[in-house]
């Protein structure tokens, strides 16, 4: 069991909502998000913490080739920040990326991080070029020099900020092994692939155009959460009491319900699930 399971699976044990649990670590329930779907480890403060309310050694909680890693965080960064002055529809366009994660802040400014723990020249390997347009803005983040996308899959970390006042729709175009929103209470598109999608917080309508399989974990669902594929076989993972109608388009597509949880599918739901394209499946399962 790693960490992220072991987390969970003590939360449930002592009877935790993840906001409580939160609440108890005095920090938000994005982090336990993201500590539980095995997105990163605490920082050695917060683990101590969480070995002292669950009354466990550290070692109980993970090796310490982990503890390590928690300690050392990133150790390469490059920021490029922009002021945003009036709502804005935002096109970006990221290299691949072993994970990208877009979340809104109440800045008013974009903030662009590339981060990583091996690649030791960021800056000169990664430009981030910005055109501003009436109302639109153009993010390229482009890879220069000797950096390759093998690399970039393997370590390279994309942490995008968005001003929540400011923001009015955000287009990304991208291929990476996992994507994080959080908080991004906006219209989102992903056209690329992504081989798991995790929502926390409270999102807007989020359109996901991928053609390969993907595992989607939901926190919340988001207003509307429509997935386009061809060929592709893809998993949603929901809250059990969440409700929801859902919707088909295309060809030969179908949503499966296991796990008896199809009496949840409401007509009248503000929350819908649409899957179009051709040959695809979307299974929904309760998490």
């Amino acid at each position: 069991m790693n960490f992220a399971e072991k987390l969970k699976t003590l939360r449930k044990q002592y009877k935790f909502s993840q906001e409580q649990l939160a609440e108890k670590l005095n920090v938000s329930r994005q982090a336990i998000t993201k500590w539980e779907t095995d997105g990163g480890l605490p920082d050695i403060d917060n683990l101590m913490a969480i070995a002292a309310l669950f009354s466990l050694s550290m070692d109980d909680l993970l090796s310490d080739e982990k503890l390590a890693k928690a300690q050392q965080g990133f150790a390469y960064e490059s920021v490029t920040e922009h002021d945003i002055r009036s709502l804005t529809h935002f096109d970006i366009h990221a290299p691949a990326a072993f994970e990208i994660t877009v979340t809104s802040t109440p800045n008013e400014k974009l903030r662009v991080c590339l981060a990583s723990s091996v690649m030791q020249t960021l800056e000169k390997d990664y430009k981030v070029q910005i055109d501003e347009h009436r109302r639109r803005l153009d993010v390229d983040i482009r890879r220069m020099g000797n950096a390759s996308d093998t690399a970039g899959k393997e370590a390279l970390h994309i942490n995008i900020s968005l001003p929540a006042s400011l923001c009015e729709e955000v287009e990304l175009a991208a291929a990476t092994q996992s994507l994080r929103l959080i908080d991004a209470d906006f219209s989102f598109e992903l056209d690329g692939k992504a081989g798991k999608v995790f929502l926390a917080g409270r999102n807007g309508k989020i359109a996901l155009n991928c053609n390969t399989d993907m595992d989607i974990y939901a926190e919340q669902l988001p207003a509307a959460l429509e997935i386009n594929q061809i060929n592709a076989v893809s998993a949603l993972h929901i809250p059990k009491d969440a409700m929801f109608t859902t919707k088909t388009k295309g060809k030969s597509n179908k949503i499966i319900f296991p796990n008896r949880v199809e009496h949840q599918s409401d007509g009248d739901a503000e929350n819908l699930i649409e899957l179009a394209g051709m040959n695809a499946e979307l299974t929904v399962t309760v998490q």
